[in-house]
């Protein structure tokens, strides 16, 4: 009786040794996801290590879970779509979303375009590949205007935004925190994404990962506790304003602006759905169509295996 509990003691340390020796890698961008999840309370007793990596842009995040540096990362569609045209050793394991009213075609607030008609004519600041150039020029074939009658000038997402202060663009296609550092300065909304772009945000993880038992079970425990912590985030404006202060503070941002941006977006982590990968499939086309990448299905990108983790959580984070 003594040898077998003495075995079971055994094989028992033996399953939190090799627990606590499992490394999760996970490629955050600016402190976003940390910041929340220290903020929310739920990082404590992992069973296994976590090493976070930060990165200030979603491409160099994909880039990196392609060559296996990571095991997971988290951002935009975009960079992990143009990856899976080329067969990257990468999956799309769960779905963020946020507001799509933070992302919108922006003027300034003295401009005389009050309309997507209006932008005939005028200078438009997108970036090549992402959500800025999908929504700009969804936006004008929904309001029938010609791209061929617009001046578009490619311009990163901070570029932009100072050339739209400094007037050298009429107007720019834009996301958060952009969106709401524009409007602080007095910038209108021409449109958002709502009705005319997904927007959607991936967490990725590499192939690699997945084929490994430990970093798999790690993956659906993380998943598991984001979930918890943008649900907590959401769940009263206190909460948000916590996260928002611990993310100015760390990040050295302006704090106002920290807290309309989260406010507004109540980002949210859920399972890969039909719904999600029929949306990826859209921007796929969109930008095959664009000649910017090889069309392809969609679907291969995504897996489906941690659809338990994802489950909406009960509010077990601190308050």
């Amino acid at each position: 009786m003594l040898r077998k509990t003495l075995f079971g003691l055994t094989l028992g340390l033996l399953a939190a040794t090799q627990a606590l020796a499992t490394t999760l890698v996970v490629g955050d961008q600016s402190y976003n996801t940390r910041t929340v999840m220290e903020a929310a309370g739920v990082l404590s007793n992992l069973p296994y290590q976590l090493e976070w990596k930060q990165f200030t842009a979603g491409s160099p995040v994909a880039e990196a879970l392609n060559v296996g540096s990571l095991d997971l990362g988290l951002l935009g569609d975009a960079p992990p779509l143009f990856l899976g045209a080329l067969g990257a050793p990468i999956r799309v394991v769960g779905i963020s979303r946020q507001s799509l009213e933070g992302v919108a075609v922006l003027v300034r607030g003295d401009s005389s375009i009050h309309s997507l008609a209006d932008l005939q004519g005028k200078t438009v600041a997108i970036w090549k590949g992402s959500w800025s150039q999908q929504l700009a020029l969804a936006a004008l074939n929904r309001a029938g205007v010609p791209r061929e009658q617009v001046n578009f000038r490619y311009l990163n997402a901070l570029d932009a935004s100072h050339a739209l202060e400094g007037g050298s663009v009429d107007a720019i296609a834009t996301w958060e925190p952009y969106v709401t550092q524009a409007q602080r300065h007095g910038a209108r909304v021409l449109t958002t994404a709502e009705g005319l772009i997904p927007a959607q945000s991936f967490v990725v993880a590499s192939q690699g990962a997945l084929n490994d038992v430990a970093r798999h079970q790690a993956i659906a425990d993380f998943l598991r506790r984001l979930q918890q912590a943008r649900t907590w985030a959401n769940a009263d404006p206190e909460h948000t304003a916590r996260y928002a202060s611990a993310w100015a503070e760390r990040t050295r941002a302006d704090a106002a602006i920290a807290q309309a941006w989260f406010a507004r977006a109540r980002t949210a982590i859920g399972p890969v759905t039909p719904a999600a990968i029929a949306q990826a499939q859209r921007t796929v086309d969109f930008f095959a169509g664009e000649g910017l990448v090889k069309g392809y299905e969609a679907s291969r990108l995504f897996y489906d295996g941690f659809q338990a983790a994802l489950e909406p959580p009960a509010q077990t984070a601190q308050r």
